[in-house]
């Protein structure tokens, strides 16, 4: 659960990082191990380093009849780094939906059955923790296709 809670963390930071340009953000290893991201060094943290995002690649749109794109594809540039962050925006999410889809404590809820015997089925928030993962993925994967869709060819 902390895995996931720290990949969702991480994904929350990266998101709120291409809508603040410039910002600094710090990855912190606090004495006890966890990990802590946020927008200075963490005190007492045994480690700190700043963590160097990829540039974003934002663009204002050009007036009708301005000398923009003729055809009405995106405007010329490299958007390498924005396929790079979004491959790698996919490749967390998949690792946090197959780590999410491990049966843990508390992911089962017993069920009375016919002659004393007891069963289990995966309880709501199981389910639920799997489907959000699940539309993260996907969420990646829009992205991703969205970033290549938008190279120059």
């Amino acid at each position: 659960m902390r895995l996931i809670k720290r990949i969702f963390l991480l994904l929350t930071f990266a998101l709120a990082a291409t809508s603040v340009q410039a910002q600094a953000v710090f990855r912190s290893v606090m004495p006890n191990g966890k990990i802590v991201y946020g927008n200075k060094p963490e005190p007492g943290a045994k480690e700190s380093k700043q963590v160097n995002l990829a540039p974003l690649n934002i663009s204002t749109p050009t007036p009708a009849g301005s000398s923009g794109a003729a055809d009405g594809a995106p405007p010329p540039g490299n958007n390498a780094a924005e396929i790079a962050a979004a491959r790698q925006n996919l490749e967390a999410a998949q690792k946090a939906l197959e780590a999410g889809r491990e049966v843990r404590e508390g992911d089962r809820t017993a069920i009375a059955s016919k002659g004393g015997a007891t069963n289990s089925r995966l309880n709501d928030s199981y389910l639920q923790r799997v489907k959000q993962l699940e539309d993260a993925v996907a969420a990646a994967q829009s992205q991703l296709q969205e970033a290549q869709r938008a190279a120059p060819r």
